[in-house]
Order: C-alpha cells, then structure tokens, then sequence
C-alpha cells in the first residue's frame, strides 16, 4: 500500500457531526498516470469477517459515509475501505473550475477501479464485499461485466444508475449539443457551482432525513476541497453511452456473484423501473424494493435504514459466515 498522506485526511471535521464520526486509520493517495486518487482505509475490530469496499455516487466523498456507515460496517466486524472517485472528495479534479462534475469517458473510471483493486484492494482481509451507491453501483456492475469477479465475493447496490428518471430529455438535450471538448466542459444547462442556499431541504429528491441531507453542505463547509457542484454537458453524455454499454445484450449476464439490489420506491434521479430488468438478467440477483424511500438510502430515515440493514445482514452472513 501507498504511504499515509496527511493531505488526503479531511481538513476539519464538522462540529455536529463529530459524535458519529469514524476517522480511518490510514488516508492515502494512489497515482493513476498523472491523478491521484484518494483512499482510507479503517482496520478491522478484533478478527475480521472481511472487507466492505464503498464506492460512492456521483458528487459524494468518503467522509460522508465516514460520519455514519463505516462505523455501522465496523461494529458489524468488517474492515472497510472508501474510495473517491477523480474528479470528487479529495481526489484530483480535471478541469480548473474544481466544483465541475466531469469525467472525459467512464472508461476512465473503470480504468482507476480497476488499479485500486489490483494494488490497495489487494491487502484487504477476505472475503471483500462491495457496498456502491448509484453512479458506484452501475460501475461496479460494469467492471464486474468487464472485467470479471476479481476480488469481490458478492455487492450490494442501492440505487444504481441504470437509467435515470428523465432520460428520454438528457438524450433529447445532448443529442443537441455538439460533441466538442470546449461544449462538454461547461456545467449542463441549469446546473452550476456549489450553494448551499440553493439546495434547501424542502423540496429535495435525496432524503426525508433533514440531519442526514445535510450532511453534504456540513461536510463542504469543513473542509471546501470536498466542494463539487453539478455535472458537466461531458459528464452527462459519457454517463448515457456508459449506461448503453452496460445494458449491452450478454454483459449484466456475465456476472456471477451474489448481488443485492436496492432499489429506492420514491427515487427521482434514478429510475427504479430500471432495475427489475436488471435483477432479472443477473445469475444471482436479488430485488429488495424499499417503499417510501428517496435516492440515498444510507442517508435516508432511521426506518428505512433498518431495512437496508436487516437485508446486509442476512447477505453478508451467507457470504461471510
């Protein structure tokens, strides 16, 4: 593994949100060509069951799953370890303009992926369960297609983005707009730089869960390198080819490990009619519908955590005994 890095430990930590709050035991950066990618990594209590890797979703970072999952992961007797994604967290950014979402091909990602997992991933205790969160879960399931099992024992997907609520007009948008590196670089139309007043609670399409939606702007405010505000015209356009790719005839089909699927009944963003299909093309696929539940559903209410929760359980313990 890569030597500690006092630059890819969080700045500050938010105030309220310290009670909760799981430093690792390890931050780091891993050099992929010209990029760094940053990592943490949080031992074990006593003798593992194995290592839960989290992938997090687009604009998300290791401390928000920091402030309450990992601790849940770790009383549950696993290692874990998170991972951000370039061009989020503390990882590097691509363009001068940090608070852009953008990515020049999600093969990119799949690239970086598969380095971590082939270097970090590869002093993990076994066996190593993936837990992905939207944009990580639909590159998870690719890599997985791709690339096959490697270390991955099973994984656990909340939302992935296999298709999005408003599609059909995404395509409409892009298919409009030229495909010309200058175009692809500004934030997609109505989209911009971080703000937090521009992100009330009211209204939002994440969570019921005031304390916990607000973990995002709280987190920002600690530490502003976090900060990361809307896709690029790039972004969205590399996300629907790479959605393409993944819903290919025979790809879902290649992957032969235990995968839970989490899908949220109120989701917004992502389109829960995507993921029965889904499910269905998988060797070993399981459905589990939460009812009542917006996007994120590890930020979401006590309730419905607990299902989430109940279902980890009960795969987890098939997995690792």
């Amino acid at each position: 593994m890569t030597k500690d890095d006092p630059l890819a430990a969080p700045a500050a930590v938010p105030v309220g949100l310290q009670p909760p709050y799981r430093p690792a035991d390890r931050y780091a950066f891993l050099q992929s060509g010209a990029t760094r990618l940053r990592y943490a990594w949080w031992n074990a209590v006593g003798t593992p069951r194995g290592t839960v890797l989290i992938l997090p979703g687009r604009l998300e970072f290791i401390e928000k799953y920091a402030t309450e999952v990992v601790g849940e992961l770790l009383s549950r007797g696993f290692a874990v370890v998170g991972f951000d994604w370039r061009g989020q967290g503390l990882s590097d950014r691509p363009l001068p303009d940090s608070h852009k979402g953008h990515i020049d091909r999600f093969e990119t990602y799949l690239t970086d992926l598969s380095l971590f997992l082939d270097t970090v991933l590869i002093d993990a205790p076994r066996p190593v369960i993936g837990l992905c969160h939207s944009m990580g879960g639909h590159l998870f399931l690719r890599s997985l297609a791709q690339n096959g099992s490697g270390p991955f024992a099973g994984g656990i997907v909340t939302a992935p983005m296999m298709g999005l609520k408003r599609q059909a007009l995404l395509r409409n948008v892009i298919r409009l707009t030229p495909p010309f590196q200058a175009v692809d670089r500004h934030y997609l139309f109505g989209t911009g730089a971080f703000q937090a007043s521009k992100y009330p609670f009211a209204g939002n399409v994440l969570t019921h869960d005031e304390r916990r939606f607000r973990f995002t702007a709280d987190w920002f405010e600690a530490d502003p390198r976090l900060c990361l505000g809307g896709p690029t015209i790039g972004w969205c356009r590399q996300a629907l080819r790479s959605m393409t790719a993944a819903l290919a005839p025979g790809m879902l089909e290649r992957i032969d490990l235990p995968i839970l699927l989490v899908s949220a009944a109120q989701d917004d963003l992502v389109d829960p009619a995507s993921h029965p299909p889904v499910v269905a093309r998988l060797r070993q696929g399981e459905l589990l519908t939460i009812a009542g539940c917006r996007h994120e559903v590890l930020m979401e209410t006590d309730d419905i955590r607990a299902q989430f929760w109940v279902a980890f359980d009960r795969m987890a313990k098939e997995i690792c005994g």
